[in-house]
């Protein structure tokens, strides 16, 4: 029997696949939905979880004021709390020539906590390498083996032994879960870029920057949940009273080290002092002792000079007595001279006749004589040999020339020249020797009387021999007094000589002194100039180190106590942010599947009771045969049970791996986790089956249940058609009779079958309702950037003040005006208070104090949401945010409870509720700030208005420029948040997509069942109509006109109830900090109404072709 029973279950299984597969498909959509938007949340949790376990995040962070020692280091590792603590270097840089901040944090292999995740290449193991952020390789900016030069400002290059690096890797860190966001920093534009890893031997600081502590109780807890917050909490606790007397004993530490230092320091000043003053001192004793010098020369110089010219003069006066002696001489030589001359005159006088001319005419009239003899002798001859005369050859007539010219009658020559060899005669020759015989004679005269005088000239020569004797005389002692000049004159050029000796000598012996004190003196400027040169390096030095240390000695001085600053991991950047983010899935998942189930139960029942309908013949048949009710529930059971778990199976497979991934992936660009984990929930999948159980097979036992109480009899019979009736509508007989055939016969069927148009209708318009909710949260979330951003908040930076320097503001005032595109400035007083009570969550509140509260129109829009109302300051009361007027139910008129860190509470009355989205916030006029918290308000900071928006370039410029003054300590953006919020609602527009197609295929799947069990119902009805002669066209009009009015009434009921869906689940998503905006765009209506249609026409053609397939015979003989 049970065999039976259970072959026609799975029968009507494969007779009726639409139908089982409409009710599989909408428990498989409606569970896929379910856990795959409630698993999100989670798996993001337990994703992140994951991650910080892998890389073992530290649970919490201690920094402090002045740095942290092994001291603080072997007290934390004492907490009986704390597993493990790791102290860490880090510094964060401007690097100018990038103009980039970077945070470097030291690296070493045995860190514990905080494991950086490699993303490529590998981390630094050697001094000189460097593993970069991998969003650094994400922006293109550096490559595996690149130079990394770092260029910094002189007061931080003694912080890195390095200035080059290699990099060798790029690393993500789980204390930076964001993508974008570094945190902020001091230095630079305020906000840092990248981190690096170093080795941490190539980090030169003097303390640790932090201390990162993993507690014993977190390990194994979830991150987020609420015991890992409490164990934090108690570890924490736990910290701040292990470290609750360092403050005081490590500004004790810091001050005994600094004056050490500072010890030392003025060490090395006063040495360096006594160093230039021993130099001076040097110095001034060579300069002494050149100057000494000189003067000994000088004295040497002078007696020297003196001496010599003493010995000069003498010289001098020798000299002259001798010139003197010399000219006497000289007029003697001279007078002699002229005596000399004046005898040799006399003697040539007297010797000029004889001496010379005498007697050499004696000589040559003595030679004429012997040489006319001779003639005289050879003419005798030729007379003798008159025969011979005629052959006178031309040699004698020649000797007879020779002879003849000898004695010089030149007759005579002539006479023997006119000879010929033949002619000659001896009276020719006898003339001629008479003629030289007379020549002869004159001759002889001659030389008589020519040494007659020459005796006459002798005796004159003998007085004159006499004077020259007595003149020699004179010679002699002249030349003897000569002797004694030139002697003198010898001595005296000896003097002359032995005096430039000396006086070249001291001369020599005095350069050589000058030359020694001049190289003295060079080597004294030498030093001099090196001394000068030393002191003009060093002296700025001396007196920059010495004001160093006293700007040292008062910064020691004023050095207050260590603060120590005790954060969790909740102060990460994107922490707390990714888990607000998984908490919106999670909100999803609480209104959206509660929705696609009702649909489901109700597709379900509405399908199940067309079953039970339809098999009211069987279920009769089998009561009739002895079936229990129970047995033949069974059927209905394993059909719907089968639909159920199926539906249900796929939807966990599909929900747990397919909605999570799509999700995630979504913020996967925002976050730096390396893999997502997407575990099976066993609630979740409790949950799921049993509510596709409810939405079937209970659904189905409700529905069997009512046929199973009716006799077999009753349920033999076909039950009785709905008799017809009238309509209301035809009671308004201007429009009735105005309607065709076709129109009124669709009224009719509408109003006749008011269960099956109602569930037509509340299953259109829970789809549209659902497609208006989704393009509505996309509006909410895509309108809070132009709204808040734009609407609300007109500035574009703010710049914060350091509490310490007084002047920050002062010298700002100066700088700000010289930027570009600069417009306006407000100087602001800001503070962060908590608002608690009402049983809420405490918030924090941002309390805006503007030092003139006329210009924050220019910066903020304070205006009512809904009326636009727009609010100033007055001084009774502050304007607040809507979003923290609704959390504690605050009206105009009532008054809030401010409290600060020490508990201390301040009452403020709220006179205006101000349209915002973003943060919670409070504005007060410096009157009322004086009367609510007794004391003048601190401007802190400023809200900064440029004439355009600025490029991310511009914007680095102007912070970096800003944060050149050391007043200010941050430069923020608005263009940071809006970034960051922007990633976000693309974030959330990826799950509002998925909740549209979701919604969609909801829609497409209850149209389709519906239509279904339309057709089924009316199959005799149709068939009927198209054996009258319906085309098929007209029968499927018959059936469209019907479904298309239904369409209409569920959109418009649709867009209704998704404005009140849309407006709840607002509520449900949004967090404390955050408002969105509750208004849908026409559009989003628009595409909600078009999807519908868009699935309805989809339906619209399976329906045509199921109509133009009908049975005609079969289903009129159905009932047989």
């Amino acid at each position: 029997m049970k065999k039976a029973l259970l072959k026609t279950s799975i029968r009507e299984i494969r007779n009726s696949p639409a139908r089982f597969l409409s009710i599989l498909g909408i428990i498989f959509l409606g569970t896929a939905f379910f856990v795959g938007i409630g698993a999100t949340g989670p798996d993001m949790v337990t994703s992140g979880d994951d991650y910080y376990d892998r890389q073992h995040l530290a649970d919490a962070t201690i920094v402090s004021t002045l740095g942290l020692s092994n001291t603080d280091l072997a007290l934390i590792n004492e907490d009986n709390q704390v597993a493990q603590a790791q102290a860490e270097y880090l510094l964060d840089l401007n690097l100018s020539d990038k103009n980039q901040v970077l945070r470097f944090f030291g690296y070493n292999s045995d860190q514990k906590l905080n494991h950086y995740h490699i993303v490529k290449g590998r981390l630094p193991k050697k001094s000189g390498e460097i593993a970069l952020d991998s969003l650094a390789d994400y922006n293109k900016d550096y490559r595996i083996g690149d130079k990394f030069t770092i260029a910094v400002d002189d007061d931080k290059k003694q912080q890195l032994k390095k200035r080059e690096f290699k990099v060798v890797g790029f690393v993500n860190s789980p204390e930076y879960i964001e993508n974008i966001k570094r945190g902020n920093t001091n230095v630079g534009s305020g906000t840092i870029d990248y981190f690096a890893v170093i080795n941490e031997a190539d980090l030169n600081l003097s303390a640790y920057s932090r201390i990162l502590v993993q507690f014993k109780d977190t390990k194994g807890q979830t991150a987020y949940s609420d015991a890992y917050e409490k164990s934090t909490d108690k570890g924490m606790k736990s910290l701040r009273a292990k470290l609750a007397n360092r403050p005081q004993l490590r500004l004790q530490e810091v001050k005994e080290k600094a004056q050490t230092q500072l010890k030392k320091v003025q060490n090395e000043i006063a040495s360096g002092e006594k160093s230039l003053d021993d130099g001076e001192a040097k110095l001034e004793k060579a300069q002494a002792e050149i100057k000494a010098a000189k003067a000994k020369l000088a004295a040497q110089k002078e007696a020297s000079q003196t001496e010599a010219k003493t010995k000069q003069t003498a010289l001098t006066q020798q000299e002259e007595e001798l010139k003197q002696a010399e000219i006497t001489y000289n007029e003697q030589v001279e007078k002699l001279t002229n005596e000399q001359a004046e005898v040799a005159d006399q003697r040539k006088a007297a010797m000029a006749p004889t001496n010379s001319q005498t007697k050499e005419k004696i000589q040559q009239t003595e030679e004429k004589i012997a040489s006319g003899n001779n003639l005289q002798k050879q003419f005798e001859a030729l007379m003798v040999d008159e025969e011979e005369l005629g052959g006178l050859i031309d040699e004698q007539k020649n000797t007879l020339i020779q002879l003849a010219e000898k004695v010089g009658d030149d007759a005579l020559i002539n006479t023997v020249k006119n000879w010929d060899e033949e002619n000659t005669t001896s009276e020719e020759v006898a003339v001629a020797v008479k003629d030289l015989t007379h020549e002869l004679s004159d001759l002889k005269t001659q030389l008589e009387q020519l040494k007659q005088s020459e005796a006459a000239t002798n005796l004159d020569l003998s007085e004159i021999e006499a004077k020259e004797r007595t003149l020699q005389t004179t010679a002699t002692q002249l030349a003897q007094t000569k002797e004694t000049l030139d002697q003198k004159a010898t001595e005296l050029q000896t003097a002359k000589e032995e005096l430039t000796k000396a006086s070249e000598k001291a001369a020599t012996a005095l350069k050589e002194a000058e030359a020694k004190i001049n190289a003295s003196e060079e080597e004294y400027k030498t030093q001099l100039a090196a001394f000068q040169e030393q002191t003009s390096a060093n002296m700025p030095k001396l007196l920059d180190a010495e004001l160093q240390l006293k700007n040292e000695q008062k910064r020691l001085a004023a050095l207050k106590p260590a603060e120590y600053i005790f954060s969790n991991r909740d102060d990460n950047p994107g922490y707390t942010e990714y888990k607000q983010n998984a908490d919106r899935i999670t909100s999803l998942a609480t209104v959206f599947p509660l929705i696609f189930y009702l649909i489901a139960a109700l597709v379900s029942l509405t399908t199940m009771t067309r079953m039970v309908e339809e098999k009211r013949g069987e279920i009769g048949t089998f009561k009739a045969l002895g079936y229990r009710n129970h047995e033949i529930a069974l059927k209905f059971f394993i059909y719907a049970l089968l639909a159920g778990i199926i539906g249900s199976l796929l939807g966990l497979v599909v929900g747990f791996k397919l909605f999570p991934s799509i999700i995630i992936k979504a913020y996967g660009q925002l976050y730096n986790l390396p893999s997502f984990v997407t575990p099976w929930y066993l609630n979740y999948t409790i949950i799921g089956i049993v509510v596709g159980l409810i939405c079937t097979v209970g659904v189905a036992m409700l529905t069997v249940r009512f046929d199973l109480i009716a006799p077999p009899a009753t349920l033999l019979r076909p039950k009785a058609p709905k008799a017809g009736k009238r309509v209301w509508l035809e009671n308004i007989k201007p429009l009735w009779r105005r309607l065709n055939f076709n129109q009124k016969v669709t009224l009719r069927n509408l109003f006749r079958y008011k269960l099956r148009m109602l569930m037509t209708v509340v299953g259109i318009a829970g789809c549209t309702a659902m497609i208006v909710t989704g393009f509505g949260l996309r509006d909410s979330i895509t309108d809070i950037i132009p709204l808040q951003f734009e609407k609300l908040w007109h500035y574009q930076a703010v710049v914060s003040f350091s509490d310490e320097d007084q002047n920050a503001q002062a010298r700002y005032e100066k700088e700000v005006k010289q930027l570009n595109r600069y417009k306006a400035n407000m100087p602001i007083a800001t503070e962060t208070l908590t608002l608690s009570g009402h049983g809420k969550t405490p918030q924090d509140v941002s309390v805006y104090v503007p030092k003139d509260p006329k210009d924050l129109a220019e910066f903020v829009l304070l205006n009512n949401r809904q009326s636009k109302r727009e609010y100033s300051l007055q001084n009774n009361g502050a304007v607040i945010n809507e979003k923290l007027a609704q959390l504690f139910d605050v009206k105009i008129g009532d008054t809030i409870n401010l409290k600060d860190n020490d508990k201390q509470t301040y009452p403020v009355k709220v006179t205006g509720i101000a349209e915002n989205y973003t943060g919670h916030f409070a504005y007060l006029t410096p009157d009322y700030y004086e009367q609510v918290f007794q004391k003048a308000p601190s401007y802190n900071a400023a809200f900064l208005l440029f004439k355009k928006d600025l490029s991310s370039s511009q914007e680095k410029d102007v912070a970096e420029k800003l944060m050149e003054n050391t007043g200010i300590v941050n430069v923020s953006f608005l263009s940071d948040s809006l970034n960051a919020l922007d990633d976000t609602t693309q974030a959330l527009t990826i799950v509002v997509w998925v909740l549209i197609i979701s919604a969609g295929l909801l829609a497409f799947i209850v149209l389709y069942n519906l239509n279904n069990i339309n057709i089924s119902e009316r199959i005799r009805e149709l068939s009927t109509i198209k054996v009258l002669g319906f085309y098929d066209n007209e029968l499927t009009m018959y059936i469209y006109r019907e479904n298309i009015i239904l369409t209409i009434l569920g959109i418009l009921a649709g867009l209704l109830l998704g404005k009140i869906e849309h407006d709840f689940v607002l509520k449900t998503v949004e967090l404390d900090m955050v408002m969105f905006s509750p208004t849908i765009q026409p559009l989003s209506y628009l595409y909600a109404s078009l999807i519908t249609i868009f699935f309805s026409i989809i339906v619209g053609i399976f329906v045509y072709f199921k109509l133009k397939n009908v049975d005609m015979i079969e289903a009129l003989k159905s009932n047989e």
